[in-house]
């Protein structure tokens, strides 16, 4: 079955002649190496709760070597605030924490409600292991393979300590929120403890840009950070860093585009800072979880991807929102706790050079991102809804009528599926470009094809013929989003081809030391080359949305948000790529959209 579909999938991106020669390969594995290898792995699901995830999660995230900003960390943007004084910056960020800290405690006690398939297959129990890896969780770069580090187990509630740290000014403050001896700082204690962070980084000099050495290549800071730790206190650092529950990015006003709208700065500002002039350097990438508040009143999140999906993420922040939207001001604290201490780091002339490296990188990198918010408001969810199609199913369908009216062709698709009926479930791979969707996108584009001669000597423009009626595109829609939903249906189920080609591809790995030619060949090398990189990213909170970055050089990212009556999209490209355009992207899926409510609209008028 995986092995059909895999081909079935392949013919809408490779040309006839590569896929004849897929075929043939596709044949010879299944005779031969293909049900040694589906042995190896029913054997590995005998040992492990869950057969693919350590794979997964070594070739989406810990073995790739590419700089976290950017090519991995998506950003959050949360509702603009409006600050007046500096003491609401604190008083913001001390109801998070403050949230947070109950939000661990519930994790502690194990009181963290389980929740259940909401479709298909309905109530089945869903793992809810990813909840519990966001708050003091850290990626170690290490060459060739990172690691995740996880908080430390302690032996009940009222003996664990929890610490954050505050990033200003590009200094480094941890503070204890919770400790052994006194319990917990109340939040007007926290807010104390953060303006004197704000108020001490204001009168310091310029800090060393260590966090810069977290948007390196992996390879390049893994080697950087094996210098820094021969000193004792640096190693001290990193370690508070790596269990904090959480950076708390308090930033300056500035960093804003010229040329972006409000929303686009915010989302830039949290995917990287915006630049080294800015806030880039006050961050620490590697942090799962870094809220970021700003005095002009951005507020957001840069999450780093390894330990858990977008659902997780958004269910902390958008709980965390929620609360600090209905909490008063927290009242002064009695007495004042002694002021945090910034880091101090010991940097060698060559983790100097390091840093000034690590800025040049990320500029560049910042420079080359072409990255809009776009809202599109001609209708939203509800109207999907009425068209009685699913509004993942809609965009999805969209995107791919979008792509193909730019370019004439549909590319490999990735849309990510919770896994999360399984233990220690990720994602897996829904693939939108198919035959259906190609059948439904070439019609749609050959309708608004004008004639060769649109116009006549009087200026009058002629009718073009359309070879495609309005029914006959609502029947290929119509087929196309059966196709999807299968698709999906199949992916959620566990049913996916990706998830099952990369075991197939590990376990030959291991078991025969090297690649079987069905994954050299071409063909696959263009299935695994995702040019569009997207997925749905649903919030409850108006003015909450996520974003990130391509994953190919020449390809899109794509985030959507449907709300009730207008989807936020998050459109990413690369500048240096020729081919890719995010402005002409956004307009052809602007006309993509209109032209699929037009044909809807066409269908109810033909019944009236």
């Amino acid at each position: 079955m995986t092995m059909d579909s895999y081909l079935e999938f392949a013919s809408v991106v490779v040309s006839h002649q590569q896929l004849e020669h897929s075929k043939g390969l596709v044949r010879g594995f299944m005779e031969e190496l293909g049900p040694q290898l589906q042995e190896s792995l029913l054997d590995r699901q005998k040992e492990m709760e869950n057969w693919v995830t350590e794979w997964w999660l070594d070739d989406m995230y810990l073995k790739v070597r590419l700089p976290l900003p950017i090519n991995s960390n998506p950003g959050m943007v949360f509702p603009r605030r409006h600050f007046v004084k500096m003491e609401e910056v604190a008083d913001l960020g001390a109801l998070f924490i403050d949230d947070l800290l109950d939000y661990k405690e519930m994790l502690d006690r194990g009181e963290l409600p389980l929740e259940r398939a909401t479709s298909r297959e309905k109530g089945q129990p869903l793992c809810m292991e990813q909840f519990y890896k966001l708050l003091g969780v850290c990626r170690v770069p290490e060459v060739g393979r990172d690691r995740l580090e996880m908080p430390r187990a302690g032996d009940g509630i009222e003996e664990t300590e929890e610490l954050i740290v505050v990033a200003c000014r590009n200094y480094f403050y941890p503070i204890p929120v919770k400790a052994v001896d006194r319990g917990r700082l109340t939040p007007g204690e926290i807010q104390a403890q953060l303006l004197h962070a704000l108020v001490d980084a204001a009168g310091a000099p310029p800090a060393p840009r260590v966090g810069l050495l977290t948007s390196m290549n992996r390879d390049h800071w893994a080697r950087a950070r094996e210098q820094l730790i021969k000193d004792e206190n640096n190693r001290t650092n990193l370690e508070l860093i790596s269990r904090a529950l959480c950076i708390l990015c308090l930033d300056e006003a500035g960093g804003d585009r010229a040329d972006a709208d409000a929303d686009t700065n915010a989302m830039l500002r949290a995917m990287h800072g915006a630049g080294t002039k800015h806030h880039s350097a006050n961050r620490w990438f590697d942090k799962t979880v870094q809220l970021i508040i700003s005095s002009d009143g951005t507020v957001g999140m840069c999450y780093e991807h390894s330990a858990a999906e977008g659902v997780a993420v958004i269910r902390l922040a958008e709980r965390a929102l929620a609360r600090a939207e209905v909490a008063d001001r927290p009242a002064p604290p009695p007495a004042l706790l002694p002021a945090p201490q910034s880091m101090r780091w010991k940097i060698t002339p060559d983790v100097h050079r390091s840093i000034d490296q690590a800025a040049r990188e990320l500029d560049r990198a910042i420079s080359d991102l072409d990255f809009k918010v776009y809202t599109y408001r001609g209708y939203g969810r509800e109207f999907m809804k009425s068209c009685r199609t699913s509004p993942d199913v809609y965009i999805q369908l969209a995107l791919q009528y979008a792509y193909y009216k730019m370019y004439g062709y549909l590319v490999s698709t990735y849309e990510s599926a919770s896994l999360r009926r399984f233990r220690h479930g990720r994602v897996d791979n829904i693939r939108s470009a198919h035959s259906a969707a190609d059948a439904w996108a070439a019609a749609m584009c050959a309708a608004e094809t004008p004639p060769l001669n649109d116009s006549s000597d009087d200026g009058q423009k002629k009718v073009s013929f359309n070879l495609y009626g309005e029914q006959k595109k609502l029947e290929l829609f119509e087929e196309a989003a059966r196709k999807q939903t299968s698709i999906m249906e199949a992916n959620i189920l566990g049913k996916g081809i990706d998830n099952h080609l990369l075991g197939l591809r590990e376990a030959a790995r291991e078991t025969l030391g090297e690649l079987p030619q069905i994954f050299t060949d071409e063909t696959y090398k263009q299935m695994m080359q995702f040019k569009l990189s997207t997925s749905q990213v649903a919030t409850t909170t108006e003015g909450t949305f996520m974003g990130y970055g391509a994953v190919v050089p020449d390809g899109y990212g794509c985030s959507y948000n449907p709300k009730k009556d207008c989807v936020i999209f998050c459109i990413s490209s690369f500048s240096s790529s020729s081919v890719t355009n995010t402005e002409a992207f956004r307009q052809s899926l602007e006309e993509a959209l209109d032209s699929m409510k037009l044909m809807f609209q066409a269908k109810v008028e033909e019944k009236a």
